[in-house]
């Protein structure tokens, strides 16, 4: 078997013939969906409304400043051609590259908390970067005990301060693409030729889908533009529920590359939903040493329950980036070529339930520390994972009531609580993930519906590891710079899809 080296995140080839890279894909979506309160209270209204209302229509009255801005003066047909959009007049926050690597530490230690409360017993596929995202738009307009809970839940990630942070996450997950020259085979970061494909990509995408004619506080339209880039597409959930989330899953189906067509079923949106603000993550890498499909073989798999399944199973063997400690071991596969800082982390814990309620950003830093470079004669499943969740239950245990609450929800930072105050109804969360010898496939999405209310090489040969996962594990696709987690997930038995 091939056995390929890594130094300083660049790969080395120790045989010939396997220099060739092949595609690891994933995705995410995340889509929050804001809705009218039941309890909403009549709010008085003029013969004339402000500015941008026809004197014959009858308007709420706006607090300052709403009048002055929206409706807005101009809308662009969104490049997707599914809606009308409009955007705040703020540009894009300075991002603060620097201090990506708290964006990526709050954004995992919000992530773990959501995995130790989610059914890990069999198989599992989250992205806690897709869930915090589009969380993180919802941020912006919350406001008193609401936001305050929002915070300590997210462990800071999305409060308005953090908005250089997220924009240089954005950034740094963006900067992921590239394409090869057909010529040289030298990467670069754009492509070289008209309609040539990238060799490594991942989009972040955001969009917020808002009920036409609902006014929108400024500074929240700003927010939302200064620090996601995200415009406000106008739909009509009032007059047609199911039309409206037709073109919110056309959008996610779009940024997931088809693999999540449906992430919002009839019931999700209804008339009384306001707005729907969605985070759609695109990874399109490859496995920096492929597989190959004639060393696969099945092979015995101890499941969670203490079965044995026969499943196919890849061989290789690679210098990686081993660790081992108390009741665990890991390796490490990067992915991309020598510019890329994705991999895929696989650790295998002597029980898969008690490794999972323990870990945290902070356990996770430690296993990356004790990594050490290992002659590896790695052993690995094929496997494949499809999770449909709504989170709005499990936010709440963590202590995110008052968001879910028609009494108490304070998201009158988005539109004043005009023509009446708001409340997330849902979070649903989407992912699913394919790992064969070409690479890995993986998408999710999230929606959040919310109705009214190295080193030089060593001088002596690394040590020989044989790693063979024939049991329980758990996985973890990373951007190291940042250290954020974009897939996350357990497979207890690699027969079943989970």
């Amino acid at each position: 078997m091939a056995a390929i080296g890594r130094r300083n995140g660049t790969t080395r080839t120790r045989r010939a013939g396997r220099q060739t890279i092949r595609a690891v894909i994933g995705g995410l979506a995340v889509a929050v969906v804001v809705g009218a309160c039941s309890n909403a209270v009549a709010t008085p209204s003029l013969t004339v409304g402000p500015s941008g209302i026809g004197p014959t229509q009858t308007a709420q009255v706006l607090p300052t400043g709403i009048g002055e801005t929206w409706p807005p003066a101009a809308t662009v047909r969104d490049a997707s051609g599914l809606f009308d959009a409009a955007m705040g007049s703020t540009p894009r926050v300075v991002a603060a590259m620097d201090s990506v690597g708290t964006a990526g530490s709050e954004l995992n230690d919000f992530g773990f908390d959501i995995l130790r409360r989610l059914d890990t017993s069999g198989n599992s596929c989250a992205s806690p970067a897709s869930i915090a995202l589009a969380l993180a738009m919802v941020r912006p307009g919350a406001k008193g005990e609401t936001a305050a809970q929002m915070d300590t839940v997210m462990h800071s990630f999305g409060k308005p301060e953090q908005a250089a942070l997220i924009a240089a996450l954005q950034q740094l997950l963006n900067g992921q693409t590239y394409y090869q020259d057909p010529n040289t085979g030298m990467p670069g970061a754009t492509p070289f030729s008209s309609g040539q494909a990238a060799t490594q990509t991942l989009n972040v995408s955001d969009q917020v889908f808002s009920q036409k004619g609902m006014p929108l506080l400024p500074d929240y339209l700003n927010s939302l533009s200064s620090t996601f880039g995200a415009g406000v597409g106008l739909l009509d959930y009032k007059a047609d529920p199911d039309g409206s989330r037709q073109v919110i899953n056309k959008w996610v189906n779009d940024n997931t590359a088809g693999r999540i067509p449906q992430i919002l079923e009839p019931s999700d949106i209804t008339s009384d939903t306001r707005i729907a603000l969605a985070n759609a993550i695109y990874l399109k890498s490859p496995w920096t040493s492929p597989f190959q499909p004639s060393d696969t073989a099945n092979k015995p798999f101890t499941t969670a329950t203490g079965g044995s399944v026969s499943v196919p199973t890849m061989a290789t063997e690679l210098l990686l980036q081993y660790a081992t400690g108390a009741g665990y071991r890991a390796v490490e596969l990067p992915m991309g070529g020598e510019d890329s800082s994705l991999s895929m982390l696989i650790v295998v814990p002597d029980n898969l339930a008690s490794f999972v309620k323990g870990l945290t950003g902070s356990s996770l830093a430690s296993i990356v520390a004790a990594e050490f470079e290992a002659d590896v004669d790695l052993n690995l499943p094929r496997f494949s994972v499809n999770s449909r969740v709504d989170l709005a239950e499990t936010l709440q245990t963590m202590g995110m009531t008052d968001l879910f609450d028609d009494n108490r929800a304070d998201l009158s930072g988005i539109n004043g609580n005009v023509p009446e105050p708001l409340v997330v109804a849902k979070v649903i969360h989407q992912a699913n993930i394919d790992v064969v010898e070409e690479g890995t496939t993986a998408s999710a999405a999230t929606v959040v519906v919310a109705r009214a209310a190295g080193a030089a090489p060593p001088e002596s040969p690394p040590p020989k590891v044989t790693f063979h996962v024939d049991h329980p594990f758990i996985y973890l696709i990373r951007e190291k710079t940042s250290g954020a987690v974009l897939f996350v997930g357990t497979v207890a038995n690699p027969s079943s899809g989970g």
